[in-house]
């Protein structure tokens, strides 16, 4: 899980990183000393699980939950407090629990397994087809891109998985006549911009993870003949035809790769 923990005292924020960072099924901490500087983070990366002090200035825990929760309702909200009375409080805007501080590294870990058991809100079933080109269905409807740079720019997502890729990647694949030019990242910024509306609109934005500079695609909400088939999938090695999202340049590197795993056999005694 991907955790952020705020609180206006460094000792505490230290105190938490060292209880924490041994804890299995943490995948990155990330700590803050400011509300404002914990909701620019969640606006550019995704986040899991959040550990909120109350008792802060200018922005406290309370209101630091409701906005994260406009950011991403599924964020699962933990308070860290010294005040007890302050539970009532931490439970009316959506939060899983809380920590009485002083808190054991134990503590912690049971948070985080209640926060690993709540399901995140209702996913759609969601159908990618990338051979011979891309396809996208949402609950059986076709997502229109258009033949565009959005297009475009979600298909290299889709091709990159769980890698995920960096603007200037995607730039140098997508626009390489302007790399080194400085409106490149701009123009990438943009279209992922609009890319992500259109998914926001679709209800699927969720499908695209940030970790750092860096965009994804969540595998495993999708089903994805391209994931089905370097999975070993019979079924989707059976209908790979030797073409594989056609209509982009860039795609023939994994093209041959497919065409790689659809003549290989295993070897007979």
């Amino acid at each position: 899980m991907r955790v952020i923990y705020v609180d206006n005292e460094i000792p505490l924020l230290d105190n938490f990183r060292l209880t924490a960072e041994d804890i299995p099924g943490i995948k990155s901490l990330h700590l803050f000393q400011k509300g404002a500087e914990a909701l620019k983070w969640t606006e550019e990366n995704s986040v899991d699980v959040a550990f909120l002090d109350i008792d802060m200035p200018i922005m406290n825990g309370i209101e630091l939950a409701k906005r994260l929760k406009q950011l991403d309702q599924d964020i699962r909200i933990i308070f860290v407090t010294a005040f007890a009375q302050y539970a009532l409080q931490a439970f009316g805007v959506d939060a899983i629990g809380y920590l009485l501080k002083p808190y054991t590294k134990d503590e912690v870990e049971r948070e985080l397994a209640k926060a690993a058991l709540i399901r995140p809100r209702p996913k759609k079933k969601i159908q990618i087809q990338t051979m011979p080109d891309l396809l996208i269905t949402v609950e059986g409807k076709v997502l229109q891109l258009r033949r565009t740079k959005k297009e475009e720019l979600l298909a290299f997502l889709i091709d990159k998985g769980e890698v995920g890729i960096t603007g200037g990647e995607a730039v140098a694949y997508l626009w390489p006549e302007k790399c080194g030019d400085d409106s490149a990242k701009a123009l990438y910024r943009v279209t992922m911009h609009r890319l992500m509306d259109i998914l926001k609109e679709a209800g699927i934005d969720y499908i695209i993870g940030t970790e750092g500079k860096k965009k994804f695609i969540r595998t495993n909400e999708v089903d994805c003949d391209l994931y089905n088939m370097l999975a070993g999938d019979a079924e989707a090695r059976q209908k790979y035809s030797g073409m594989y999202l056609r209509e982009f340049s860039w795609a023939e590197e994994r093209n041959a790769q497919l065409e790689k795993i659809k003549n290989w056999s295993p070897k007979t005694n």
